[in-house]
């Protein structure tokens, strides 16, 4: 039976090591020649042992073609299923499924058949001699070498035409000293000499702009052979199935492992038309791997699992008390000095609930598979992921959801009045925390992030600012004072926000502010105008809620005293 292209390598491997092994003993002495026969007699028959092996290893094996038809991405790893249809002989043989990735989890290999035999064992070994894609990188190459060619040839052409232009520049027929030239004659050389030289320099022009555009393909073919190269593509493994059978049948199988390389993290695209319209939100996944296998046309599920997390429960370890032995005069002091447990590991709750159709505005096809601990994202259409470690985008969802609008500021921090829509409910769509892209009135206005690790039933999302809603906060001296009465002395603020509506249409805003609080009984605090707010006596913090019409505006006065020892200094804003 003849052997395979990797099969025959290992042999000459052999072969070329006794050669050379050999060739070195022969220049030995004449006395020691005797003794290199029989060692190489002994290699010979190691060689024919190593020949018979491999090849009656070839004679078991049957390669099998497969292919991916289904990935699971994890948000750490991801689960590949593979399929392949092949005959089975009568007796043992051995089935080998080539151009597996390199970076599989060996103890996550599973292999499903239908047919009358039986499985005997499932094994994995990497294959050192197959490239993924080594046909493509030579392919391209090749393209790479024919465009390098026409580069050369055209500088030669270009040099040609270099040369012939300075030999006409040197061997000019007309001179100075050159009187035997009538009127005729000079008027034809200097047209001819014109006309050559003109002709010379387009040629040249042309020849400059082919090689100009010939190097913007070669950098192409470079740029790509180099990003092809990024991935581990000289290694692959193989899965080795061995199947005993009572006679020769068919059989469909299904393999299925688990890979690290691999891995997909959400972002999203939040749109907002006015502060009267629904907010659209679209959810993305952005799926990348470098398993060294690519996944062509594959089906595709989103999974927010993570196989790679610790799946132990936290146990708690005795709370042990004892005495303090290290002050001993301290005899009822109790410290605990046994206290531990394990690490918990962080794992979000995904809300168990299916999405309502109605909300959905022109959704993509994607099924929701709601498991115990986590959710699959079904992408109906079939995706392909290459293994460059590229980012590919992949659309989960798109939502129309009802929101509140509401601009808010806090002038004592910041005057820029920042838009925040509220969004209830929002647990229902299992989204993920991620970036997020700001759209407002059709413009993009900036990023931010959803954080989702909330309990809230509300969700706020700020949209950026608004610059059309001016705001200041200015300190009116002529009202600030400072009064020293008996060993006590006072300091009063009073300060005025001002809020001007620019915008064609009402708005309803938050005004945040705050009052002192004081944590000293000697510090006493007067809060003397409020202007209608709501005081948090806890915090300080004072709010307004306050319409504003079209070109409207609004006063708020924040005023307040702080009586304090003369004899200490406190800073007062």
């Amino acid at each position: 039976m003849l052997l395979n292209n990797n099969l025959w390598k290992k042999v000459n491997c052999c072969i070329l090591y006794v050669l050379s092994a050999t060739k070195r003993q022969v220049s030995t002495l004449t006395g020691s020649i005797y003794l290199n026969q029989k060692i190489m007699f002994k290699r010979l028959l190691f060689i024919g042992f190593v020949f018979t092996s491999i090849n009656s290893r070839a004679a078991d094996e049957q390669k099998v073609a497969s292919k991916v038809q289904k990935v699971i991405v994890f948000l750490n790893g991801a689960q590949v299923t593979r399929t392949a249809k092949t005959d089975i002989s009568e007796g043992t043989s051995i089935l080998l499924f080539e151009n597996i990735s390199p970076g599989i989890d060996a103890q996550s290999i599973q292999v499903h058949a239908d047919g009358d035999f039986t499985i005997l064992s499932v094994n994995n070994e990497l294959n050192y001699l197959i490239a993924t894609h080594q046909q493509n990188i030579d392919g391209l190459r090749e393209q790479e070498k024919t465009i390098q060619d026409k580069i050369d040839l055209e500088n030669g052409q270009l040099i040609v035409n270099q040369e012939e232009q300075t030999m006409l520049l040197k061997n000019q027929l007309v001179k100075g000293d050159n009187s035997n030239l009538d009127v005729a004659q000079l008027k034809q050389a200097l047209d001819f000499q014109t006309s050559y030289l003109t002709a010379i320099n387009t040629k040249q022009l042309t020849i400059r702009n082919e090689i100009a555009a010939l190097n913007v393909q070669l950098q192409k073919y470079e740029r790509q052979i180099a990003d092809m190269n990024q991935g581990n593509n000289t290694l692959s493994s193989n899965i080795l199935v061995t199947v005993s059978s009572k006679k020769a049948t068919q059989a469909d199988f299904t393999l299925s492992y688990l890979v690290h390389n691999a891995s997909w993290f959400p972002t999203y695209d939040i749109r907002a038309k006015d502060v009267n319209s629904p907010l659209s939100i679209t959810y993305k996944a952005n799926v990348s791997q470098q398993s060294g296998e690519d996944w062509r046309n594959v089906k595709l599920t989103l999974s927010t699992g993570n196989p790679s997390a610790g799946n132990n429960k936290p146990e708690l370890n005795p709370y042990y008390l004892n005495f303090n032995s290290a002050n001993s005069n301290m005899l009822n002091e109790v410290v605990a000095v046994g206290y531990g447990r394990e690490r918990k590991t962080e794992q979000s709750n995904y809300d168990k609930q299916l999405m309502s159709v109605a909300e959905i505005a022109e959704p993509p096809q994607v099924s929701l598979q709601e498991n115990q601990t986590n959710v699959d994202f079904n992408i109906a259409d079939l995706y392909s992921v290459p293994s460059d470690g590229k980012k590919y985008t992949v659309e989960i969802n798109e939502v129309n959801l009802p929101a509140s609008y509401e601009y808010v500021v806090a002038p004592k921090l910041s005057t820029d009045v920042f838009l925040s829509a509220k969004v209830v409910d929002w647990n229902k769509y299992n989204f993920l925390p991620g970036a997020v892209n700001l759209f407002f009135e059709g413009t993009f206005i900036g990023k931010s992030q959803l954080n989702t690790n909330s309990t809230a039933d509300t969700l706020n999302i700020s949209l950026g600012t608004d610059k059309s809603i001016v705001v200041t906060r200015t300190l009116q001296k002529q009202l600030t004072q400072r009064q020293t009465i008996g060993s006590n002395q006072k300091d009063t603020r009073d300060w005025l926000i001002n809020i001007k509506n620019r915008k064609s249409q009402p708005i309803s805003l938050l005004v945040e502010d705050q009052v002192p609080v004081s944590q000293n009984v000697a510090i006493g605090v007067e809060n003397q105008q409020l202007s209608g707010g709501n005081l948090d006596t806890n915090t300080g913090k004072v709010a307004w809620n306050i319409a504003l019409k079209p070109q409207a505006d609004k006063k708020l006065e924040l005023k307040y005293q702080v009586k304090y020892p003369k004899n200490q200094s406190v800073i007062i804003d």
